[in-house]
């Protein structure tokens, strides 16, 4: 990944996998040196994962037989692999050298010169579908996002496909670029599978140009699910073609059993230097001060230290959040919160204000439901005005919406891959046999999970597991009997560890030759809802068994030499989430405790975990369409095996704060939407794109997309216009509910009704924003509560010429003749029994009126009456009748 970075834009269910068109493009190269220039069949056998540490491959060509026909197979192992690690099969398949072209010139028939696209073709929209790719467990980012336009005709497929930016400086240095070939196969795919899909089976590849990077496809499907590819340039002319092109679904398991080292999963938090990027702010207003006055500030700062206990700190951060977004008056005004000394940003680094570190949590949550209003800034606690006012300065000039100042400099958090040691540390202090081990949570799905890998591969044997139910708590009985049978002895105790008091007396009633060694803080609860929704409440209910217990614990414990003391985060605390700031806010907390006690030259680790699997861990209590959207954002769930490994490499790694998780760096670079502040170092900056005609152009910034989507809007009919805006409404609702395409999301149907949660709202909120460069309040989807009303609203902000009556009226029959040709080419491909399979028969009916109900209009006697149309005599018609039958009826 080093030497070929873009090779990271490709993954499967998270995980970096190397494309089967790198090994054709490897066959075909070595097949040029053996004078076998042709691909016969190449089979991608078993995915190929590539990590940090790269891989080893080897290409092996045997001698050609009497028929000009060679064996080529393609092996790797990991590039850190010992010298007698046994090589895995990738590949294999076979180069001839006699050429195959009269064979595949059928394959051709679509790419040769003339009309482009081909007659009869409609276009199709493709601004979402890297985003669908990516629901389907196939992460692709800017690398392989060439795909410029789409059309069909019937079963065909054609497409315009780029290589973007800066691959293609390299491009003649292949037959065709992987990552253009990669695109062009996917058209194939295009709005198809559900799953993850790998190319499987390359057939008759023949090459016969090189060193493209704009290309025409044509895709022909067969009978038996396969296709063919057809590639041409900008003139027509051939470049390369497929014969056969077969594709295999692949499971995260698969995966898995491949990927066993669970490499590029665990990360750790740097604070990074950077230098100022734009000038510093002279002056601003504080949040509440007399001087805010009437006039409207483009800068608030909200000074925030002094309280004691976290959950008042929050709460008191929470309440100046809401007053804050819910006021119109500031819609343009950023609000800067400033912590003193509530973030560690390197190892011994003490947390001074302890209280205030959950705030950095639920502001980070705060920033992703409202991008570009809030900014995070700590520096130093003691620093009189006039240095404060300095280090505020230099960290606004950064320009970045989360900034620590530390000795004059401006520090950033960012994620970054570590490499835990290969084993375990020979000693595992906490974790032996004669000492307590507690967990709290300790009968739930994660705890219980913990409990019996702190036995079966720590040695522990005196556990005492934690939980509010207690023995009450289902499956405690079978829980107890395994870890017995394994040589453990449990008592599973009913505590508040929020109690202080209590969790004090269930300390005090170890046995003296039994005490405590270890801790593991699993204990945990979720509370949803976006900031708005959020009160102290709802805020105190999620900080009680997090927060609360976790300071008990580190006070009740501080003295007592622990050999361990694990806690279990969350990345919602480290990137921010979206309806969970006071999750995202609790634990970061803890996040800032390990930090606090190392400091204290105590023990302690803080695990933020990734997205567990089935019932474990937090991810057991969210919604089928909140997994959705976790997804989208690039998480990938973990296995319990996973998760396991993930725990012993970070009790490996000995750091404050780990980050165990799987992500999909891919999706989340090629999700159209800036990744979270701390993934920027890992996720690479958006990359200059190809538009359709092949020129470059910068990805559209926010600011600029109502100027070019108004630009777009200028020349439609007020019907046009509409038709526009509703599909881009309808495609992101799509996207926020898991729809496979917009189809499946009714024009008229209210949110609501439709399953949105209020973090739903947020989300489609802003996309919006991001396409349409508008600012939106928080009241606005539930002021325009259907798609249509949406998109109506769009209009009168993009278009108000249109909407006042600039510009001539467009009447019924204008807008007839205008879309009738295009209505009669879209039709024209599509099958007539798919018509009557997804009810539009029976829709032209009962719009033309024509239902076979006497009426009055047609008569024997009347020669121009018109007969009336029934279902048979739908079903008689040609397609050229039918056509004419719903656009020249006066409705």
């Amino acid at each position: 990944l080093t030497e070929q970075p873009w090779l990271a834009d490709h993954t499967l269910h998270g995980s970096v996998v190397v494309p089967g068109a790198v090994l054709v493009e490897l066959a075909l190269q070595a097949g040029h040196q053996m004078r076998c220039r042709h691909l016969g069949e190449l089979t991608y056998h078993r995915p190929l994962l590539l990590s940090s540490e790269g891989v080893s491959l080897q290409l092996l060509v045997a001698e050609a037989d009497d028929d000009g026909r060679s064996t080529v197979e393609v092996f790797a192992r990991p590039g850190d692999a010992a010298n007698d690690t046994e090589w895995t099969l990738h590949a294999s398949g076979e180069l001839i050298r006699t050429a195959g072209t009269a064979k595949h010139e059928g394959a051709l028939g679509g790419a040769r010169p003339g009309p482009w696209p081909p007659a009869g073709a409609t276009a199709q929209p493709v601004d979402d579908v890297y985003e669908r790719t990516a629901r389907s467990g196939v992460g692709l980012g800017p690398a392989f996002q060439g795909l410029r336009a789409v059309w069909r005709r019937g079963d065909e497929t054609y497409a315009e496909v780029v290589l973007p930016e800066p691959m293609s400086e390299s491009a003649a240095a292949y037959n065709m670029h992987p990552a253009l070939l990669d695109a062009v196969a996917r058209v194939a795919a295009e709005g198809g599978a559900a799953e993850a899909q790998l190319a499987s089976v390359w057939s008759g590849v023949e090459s016969f140009a090189v060193g493209g990077s704009s290309v025409r496809v044509s895709v022909v499907p067969s009978a038996d699910g396969e296709v063919s590819i057809a590639v041409a340039d900008d003139t027509g002319a051939p470049v390369l073609s497929v014969a056969r092109l077969a594709t295999r679904q692949v499971m995260q398991k698969e995966l898995r059993a491949a990927d066993r080292a669970l490499r590029d999963a665990l990360f750790d938090v740097e604070w990074t230097p950077v230098q100022g990027s734009c000038a510093s702010p002279t002056g601003w207003s504080e949040w509440g001060s007399p001087e805010e006055g009437p006039a409207v500030p483009e800068l608030l700062v909200l000074p925030h230290s002094g309280e004691a206990d976290p959950t008042a700190a929050t709460a008191r951060a929470l309440t100046v959040l809401r007053d804050f977004l819910s006021d119109e008056r500031f819609v343009d005004t950023r609000l800067v919160v400033l912590t003193r000394g509530a973030v560690g940003t390197g190892p011994k680094e003490g947390i001074a204000d302890l209280a205030a570190a959950p705030v950095w949590g639920l502001v980070r949550s705060a920033q992703v439901e409202h991008p570009d209003r809030l900014v995070l800034v700590d520096v130093e606690p003691g620093l009189d005005a006039v240095a404060e006012a300095a280090a505020l300065r230099i960290a606004l000039g950064t320009a970045e919406p989360q900034v620590a100042v530390r000795g004059g400099k401006a520090l950033l958090p960012r994620l970054v891959r570590t490499k835990a040691p290969s084993e375990l540390r020979e000693e595992r202090p906490g974790f032996g046999p004669q000492g307590t081990v507690l967990v709290t949570g300790g009968t739930g799905g994660l705890g219980a999970l913990m409990a019996r890998h702190l036995v079966s591969t720590y040695g522990v044997r005196e556990l005492l597991l934690v939980s509010r139910r207690g023995p009450a708590a289902e499956g405690v009985d079978e829980l107890i009997a395994g870890l017995a049978e394994s040589g453990a002895r449990v008592r599973v105790e009913a505590c508040d560890v929020s109690d202080r008091a209590a969790l004090a007396a269930l300390l005090a009633a170890l046995p003296e030759d039994r005490p405590l060694s270890g801790v593991v803080h699993c204990a945990g609860i979720v509370a949803d809802g976006v900031i708005e929704s959020l009160d102290e409440e709802r805020l105190a209910r999620v900080f009680r068994p997090k927060v609360d217990a976790a300071l008990h614990l580190h006070e009740l414990t501080a003295d007592l030499g622990l050999g361990a003391f694990v806690l279990f985060s969350s990345v919602a605390g480290v990137f921010g989430a979206a309806g969970r700031a006071n999750y995202a806010a609790a634990n970061t907390f803890l996040d800032a405790l390990a930090y606090e006690r190392r400091a204290q030259g105590l023990a302690a680790v803080s695990a933020a975990w990734g997205l567990w699997e089935e019932d474990r861990g937090m991810g057991g209590h969210v919604t089928g369409a909140d997994l959705a959207r976790i997804r989208r954002e690039g998480a990938v769930a973990m296995s319990a095996e996973e998760g396991l490994a993930l725990f012993d490499a970070v009790l490996a790694h000995d750091r404050e704060l780990c980050v165990p998780a799987r992500l999909d760096l891919a999706s989340i670079a090629g999700a159209g939407s800036p990744p979270p502040p701390v993934l920027r170092q890992l996720v690479p900056p958006a990359r200059r794109r190809l538009d359709a005609q092949g020129a470059f152009r910068q990805d559209d910034a926010p600011v600029n997309a109502a100027e070019k989507l108004a630009g777009n809007l200028a020349g439609l009919t007020e019907a046009e216009q509409m038709r526009t805006l509703l599909g881009l409404v309808r495609g992101h609702v799509a996207t926020v509910l898991g729809h496979a395409d917009l189809e499946a999301v009714s024009p008229d149907r209210g949110f609501l009704d439709s399953g949105f949660s209020s973090v739903a709202v947020v989300e489609l909120r802003n996309r919006l924003s991001r396409s349409t460069g508008l600012r939106f309040s928080a009241a606005t989807l539930f002021d325009h509560p259907t798609p249509r009303a949406v998109a109506r609203h769009l209009r009168e902000r993009l278009a108000p010429d249109s909407v006042t009556g600039n510009g001539p009226a467009v009447t019924g029959a204008e807008l007839g003749r205008t879309d009738a040709a295009d209505f009669r080419a879209a039709l024209s491909a599509v099958p007539l029994a798919r018509l009557k399979e997804v009810g539009v028969l029976d829709a032209l009916l009962r719009l033309t009126g024509f239902d076979g109900e006497p009426d009055g209009r047609a008569g024997a006697a009347d020669p121009t009456a018109v007969t009336p149309v029934t279902p048979e005599s739908i079903d008689a018609m040609d397609l050229d009748s039918l056509v004419d039958m719903a656009i020249n009826t006066d409705l």
